[in-house]
């Protein structure tokens, strides 16, 4: 289970596409030392609405199933247009049993104002940044 980051800053993200790893750093809530959200194994993703000014409402992990019922249009939308999701996308029916054999979970990342958007991926850590 993730720590809470209700009300901090997310002061900058990294998706690094070799290494199918998201970063995010984020600064809490009345603490001076940042800390690095880092996930790995990334099997897909989708953020939007970058403000420049990020404060996170919730980093939280949900079922893979969530985010598959929550965004499949837009998934198969993005997979037909470009492949980009991979091969688990080409079936949305079986997603869900092709991602837990992987070991993948869900996050979401809402906002108060600014990034949202969803995670994909096998690991979660979290350390200074």
């Amino acid at each position: 289970m993730l720590r809470s980051f209700h009300d901090g800053n997310l002061v900058a993200y990294d998706v690094d596409c070799e290494e199918r790893r998201i970063k995010l750093i984020i600064r809490p809530e009345a603490e001076q030392v940042r800390q690095c959200v880092i996930f790995t194994g990334v099997q897909g993703y989708h953020f939007q609405h970058d403000a420049f000014g990020n404060i996170i409402y919730a980093l939280e992990e949900v079922s893979v199933d969530a985010i598959l019922a929550d965004h499949g249009a837009q998934i198969a939308e993005t997979d037909r247009m470009t492949g980009a999701q991979g091969a688990w996308a080409e079936d949305l029916a079986s997603a869900a049993q092709v991602l837990a054999a992987q070991g993948v979970r869900g996050f979401v990342l809402s906002a108060s104002l600014g990034l949202s958007g969803w995670i994909l991926a096998s690991q979660v850590e979290v350390a200074p940044a």
